[in-house]
């Protein structure tokens, strides 16, 4: 993770399919705003931008199938398996 990124935290790491992924970061507000989440391959599945001034915000999986996939914003990576 780069230092100048904040920390951003996935939940859970296992998402059921259908359901959310949390994202959240300890700042006040994320200092990125475009997110994009990738598969196993790197294409993107799925791409957004949430507003500075949030500190969470959840995610719906309706659509993705199941499989390991990416949640990128900025310098930040975190991986998560989306399950059945």
């Amino acid at each position: 993770m780069n230092q100048s990124s904040a920390p951003i935290y996935v939940s859970p790491a296992q998402v059921l399919k259908n359901t959310c992924l949390h994202v959240k970061t300890s700042l006040p507000g994320f200092t990125e705003t475009e997110y994009r989440i990738t598969d196993e391959n790197g294409r993107v599945v799925r791409k957004g931008s949430v507003c500075e001034r949030i500190s969470e915000f959840s995610l719906s999986m309706v659509g993705i199938k199941t499989g390991v996939y990416r949640f990128i914003m900025g310098n930040v990576q975190e991986k998560f398996v989306v399950i059945l």
